[in-house]
């Protein structure tokens, strides 16, 4: 064949080619197109850019950081970045760390590093009464505490305690994020967005996603309508009428899960009305927790029954949920000589029962439930005034002991141990929610609990613990959190973590 004739078959085969392949893209099978690969996030907290021992929740969420033991879906401890742990002794723990781990600016993680990191965590937190941290090779470290602490592989789980590279330290400070986690920080945009993008030398793997653009939208309602325009590809903490509206709607997936949280009323025991338990009680009898779940919440939660939820391991079964009866309630009032002289408020050697609650509005359904509970209150006589400020003013109301009731969402398991959420019972704890409430016998099997070896012993103080805590009602625990999650329908592999702390993993795909 010539040069020419078979120039003249190429070019009819390349037009052939050509051909079928816009035949694929107007009808039959549709031509592939190229996967997205950014992902643009909507969150409902502030996303802190700090030092992890400070504010490590967002950095863990995000995907930037990680911590030496980690969390599965069942709520165990399981490996993280420690491959294992073993206690030597009452205070002596050795943790064999994962080999061939690289923070995001190349190096390698070590026990040095893994040392300086949990050292400064320790001495931040308090939680862990650290003696030494001793490096006994350069993949096993031997953490010994001048104490048992037999929760001290929960402690190294939670966010504060994230593992960062030795050059994220300079003079003693933290000055760069330099993570092991599947996305690694960029910048904080212009429009105060934090970039971050798939850190291809991930332990697990390269992440699918190459990009994330976090924003954060305080407000609701906001989130939702970012959510439809297409600002954003996924929302967190999605309202109940909302993730009504996208259940039925093409293109978009709402995912809703029971994770380790409990709305609760604190009481302040020392103020006025409130020393009195009968009162308390009454004010247990009043609310109506079904009608709370079901009028405010959609649904999407479940009436408490004591502190903790049934998706976590700690609760005692002999706890119920508190009857709601209006009858009781009013005749309680009335043993305590609380009465009502026809104004509608009850009143007692000439002071009224007028009380305050404070709660936030970062989570959007805390004013609503505030609202209904104020209604409740008022059907057995009791005034409540709320006050809707920001999370910081509820926390210093707290610390000062300047409040009545403060209605929370209170994270039970961000450290996967039930006695960080006995600490805003014990005393002499440094918690931010302590509910000003002392009671000897209480302090003694909290402390007792921190040191007992024994699994089952430590579990039946706890149990007994939270019999004193239902007897006595320092704190009303209204409902069990279901949080709810909405994105669209191409994203793939997401799903709600019990400590709520994972969120974007080296999983999440488009379609």
């Amino acid at each position: 064949m010539s040069t020419t004739a078979m120039q003249k078959k190429m070019c009819l085969f390349v037009l052939l080619v050509f051909a079928l392949t816009a035949l694929a893209g107007c009808g039959g099978k549709p031509a592939s197109a190229p996967a997205n690969t950014t992902l643009k996030v909507g969150w409902d907290f502030e996303m802190p850019i700090a030092d992890p021992v400070k504010s490590g929740y967002f950095l863990v969420r995000s995907g930037i950081m990680e911590t030496l033991v980690a969390v599965d879906f069942d709520g165990r401890l399981v490996p993280g970045l420690a491959l294992e742990w073993q206690a030597i002794d009452a205070t002596a723990w050795k943790f064999t760390l994962r080999p061939n781990v690289k923070f995001h600016d190349g190096s390698l993680m070590t026990a040095k590093s893994v040392k300086l990191a949990v050292e400064r965590f320790a001495e931040t937190a308090k939680t862990i009464p650290l003696d030494s941290i001793e490096i006994v090779s350069d993949h096993e470290i031997l953490i010994k505490t001048r104490k048992p602490v037999v929760a001290l592989p929960a402690y190294l789980a939670t966010p504060e305690a994230s593992i960062y590279g030795e050059k994220a330290m300079v003079d003693g400070k933290f000055i760069s994020l330099i993570g092991t986690g599947p996305y690694k920080f960029m910048q904080v945009a212009q429009d105060k967005s934090i970039v971050t993008e798939g850190f291809t030398e991930y332990w697990k793997g390269a992440p699918h996603i190459k990009q994330v653009i976090n924003r954060h939208y305080p407000d609701a309602q906001t989130r939702f309508m970012a959510l439809q325009s297409g600002e954003v590809d996924f929302i967190r903490n999605v309202l109940p009428a909302n993730a009504k509206l996208l259940q039925d709607k093409a293109g978009y997936q709402v995912a809703v899960s029971p994770v380790g949280r409990v709305r609760v009323i604190y009481f302040n025991t020392e103020q006025a009305g409130l020393a009195d338990r009968e009162v308390r009680l009454a004010i247990n009898h009043a609310l109506d927790r079904e009608a709370i779940v079901k009028d405010v919440l959609g649904g999407y939660s479940k009436a408490a029954a004591g502190m903790f939820p049934d998706n976590l391991p700690w609760g005692n079964p002999a706890i119920k949920a508190g009857e709601h009866s209006v009858a009781t309630a009013r005749t309680l009032l009335d043993k305590a000589g609380w009465v009502d002289n026809g104004s509608g408020i009850r009143e007692k050697q000439g002071k009224k029962l007028e009380l305050n609650l404070i709660t936030y509005s970062s989570r959007p359904e805390l004013p609503d439930i505030a609202l209904v509970v104020q209604a409740q209150l008022a059907a057995v006589g009791i005034k409540l005034n709320i006050q809707v400020a920001d999370i910081g003013a509820v926390e210093k109301a707290m610390a000062s002991k300047n409040f009545d009731m403060v209605l929370v969402a209170r994270g039970l398991a961000f450290t996967p141990d039930p006695s960080i959420a006995f600490e805003d019972f014990r005393s002499t704890s440094m918690s931010k929610y302590r509910p000003n409430y002392v009671n000897k016998e209480l302090d003694s099997l909290l402390e007792g609990a921190l040191r007992e070896t024994d699994p089952a012993k430590r579990q039946a103080d706890y149990y007994q613990a939270q019999e004193i805590i239902d007897k006595e009602i320092p704190a009303i625990f209204l409902n069990y959190y279901v949080h709810v999650d909405a994105y669209k329908k191409t994203l793939r592999n997401f799903r709600i973590h019990p400590t709520e702390a994972h969120v974007l993993t080296s999983d999440l795909q488009f379609q």
